[in-house]
């Protein structure tokens, strides 16, 4: 989250689940519950994250509106598939 300059509303957008639910991912130590493919699916997202979070060239997010936020993660996540 620090590298990537990215909150929980962020994440949630990104794995497409519910803000609590990752608030709870973050504050057990990332452990995520659920159906098999479900982790499988998450953990994939995660790496691909990772990985950009990592090449640096969308990384670190930066100040924008929230709308502009929104459209910028979505268009990461697009280029990440």
């Amino acid at each position: 989250m620090r590298h990537g300059n990215l909150t929980v509303a962020d994440l949630a957008r990104w794995f497409a689940r519910p803000d609590p639910t990752v608030r709870g991912w973050i504050r057990n130590g990332g452990r995520v519950g659920g159906p098999v493919q479900d982790v499988e699916a998450i953990e994939r997202d995660l790496g691909r994250l990772e990985l950009a979070i990592r090449a640096g060239r969308w990384f670190p997010v930066p100040r924008l509106s929230p709308a502009e936020r929104i459209e910028h993660l979505a268009a990461i996540k697009d280029s990440c598939k």
